[in-house]
């Protein structure tokens, strides 16, 4: 079953979806400028992030993500596996990544959850014309993300309080407040040398830190550009640049467009 490409001015634009019963594809790309969010039912997957191998077997979640090269093919002695994915964009999944709720590294699904029937309803959800059927295509896809999310926790540690979640509300402060992250005092915060935090924490969010602070400040961009009428030289200061032109290049690295051509796109 194959959903169809969607355009919507919305936060979150859904591109293309499918489900295969028996999937046998190849990849091996970097994701640009576009996320997916993968999952299996069945059948044996060999997934490489940036070359570290994952074996996986049964049910599994996983993201296509901006950043590191990504590879995933039936592993040896296995004919095929039941696959479906789904490929968005948007100012939303930055405010995903900011809550930690995106990108999900390899993971299984909680138990006792019919995540395929699930996944199958956001898939026909994306051939409806209505803007109503687009807003709960994003409401699905945003609790199952965070149901992920939450056994993520819940595995870590009972009590919900994680070094990833310090980690990130100490980093959000720091890309809010307009300075440079001390990543030695954040990683001496959460118990961790600072080489230990920064290995981590790529393996937990699939960017390094210093990353995640620049989305967080492309999100907040977005934003302004989105609900003021600041000029883009000042949003650059406002959000700690000094060099409107750097400003420029670094948008248009994590949104693929200058911001001065954003803010038309979103004003029409």
């Amino acid at each position: 079953m194959d959903a169809p490409a969607r355009s919507d001015r919305s936060d979150l634009t859904f591109l293309y979806g499918q489900s295969v019963p028996r999937c046998t594809h190849d990849i091996d790309k970097r994701f640009d400028e576009y996320q997916t969010l993968q999952y299996m039912s069945g059948g044996r997957v060999d997934l490489r992030i940036d070359g570290e191998l994952h074996r996986l077997a049964g049910s599994w979640f996983w993201s296509g993500f901006p950043g590191p090269r990504i590879a995933f093919r039936c592993s040896p002695g296995c004919a095929s596996w039941r696959h479906r994915f789904i490929a968005f964009r948007g100012p939303l999944v930055g405010r995903w990544m900011a809550d930690g709720l995106f990108p999900v590294l390899p993971q299984r699904p909680p138990r006792g959850r019919d995540f395929g029937r699930r996944f199958d309803e956001l898939l026909a959800l994306l051939s409806r014309t209505d803007r109503w059927g687009h807003r709960r295509a994003i409401h699905l896809i945003e609790g199952i993300l965070i149901e992920l999310a939450e056994a993520r926790v819940q595995s870590n540690q009972p009590d919900g309080v994680t070094w990833l979640a310090k980690a990130i509300d100490q980093l959000n402060d720091r890309a809010r407040a307009e300075v440079d992250s001390d990543y030695s005092s954040i990683a001496a915060s959460v118990g961790m040398a600072e080489s230990t935090f920064r290995r981590r924490f790529r393996a937990a969010t699939g960017v390094p830190p210093h990353v995640y602070v620049l989305q967080c400040r492309a999100n907040a961009a977005r934003q302004l550009l989105t609900e003021t009428d600041m000029p883009v030289k000042l949003i650059a200061r406002q959000l700690g640049y000094q060099d409107v032109f750097f400003f420029t290049r670094q948008f248009r690295k994590f949104t693929g467009v200058p911001p001065a051509l954003y803010r038309k796109s979103r004003h029409g």
